[in-house]
C-alpha cells in the first residue's frame, strides 16, 4: 500500500477552517484519497448549490445562490461518476459560500445563509 504524504500546513488550514465553520473541532482526521480527471465535459454553470451540514450541535440545509459572474462550471468526469466545479469568485469561509466581485470584493447577497424548509 502506498503511503501518502501529508502537507501539514494544508492539514491546519483546513481544520481552521473546518473549526470556523462548523464551530467545532473535528473529532477526527481522515485521509481521503481523490483522483482528479484529467478531462471532464463541462455542463454549465452552477446556479445554487445546497448541503445540509452540522452547524455547532444542529443539523442545518444551506441553500447558496450564486450571483452572476461568481458562478463556477459545474464540470463531470469523463465516466460520470465525478462532478467538479471549476473556476467562480467565490471563497468558503466561516460564513459558508461567499461570491465576490470582479476585484475580489464581497458581493452582499440577501438570501445568504436561508434555509431550504
Amino acid at each position: 500500500m502506498k503511503k501518502l504524504k501529508i502537507n501539514a500546513r494544508q492539514l491546519k488550514q483546513a481544520v481552521a477552517l473546518y473549526t470556523s465553520f462548523r464551530e467545532k473541532k473535528p473529532r477526527k482526521l481522515k485521509v481521503v484519497t481523490v483522483d482528479i480527471p484529467q478531462v471532464v465535459a463541462v455542463i454549465g454553470y452552477l446556479e445554487y448549490v445546497g448541503y445540509r451540514t452540522t452547524h455547532g450541535n444542529e443539523v442545518q440545509p444551506y441553500h447558496h445562490p450564486f450571483a452572476e459572474g461568481s458562478r463556477p462550471l459545474l464540470c463531470v468526469s469523463s465516466d460520470g461518476r465525478q462532478l467538479v466545479l471549476l473556476g467562480g469568485r467565490y471563497k468558503f469561509t466561516e460564513r459558508g459560500i461567499v461570491d465576490r466581485d470582479a476585484k475580489g470584493r464581497e458581493i452582499e447577497n440577501a438570501d445568504h445563509g436561508t434555509d431550504l424548509a
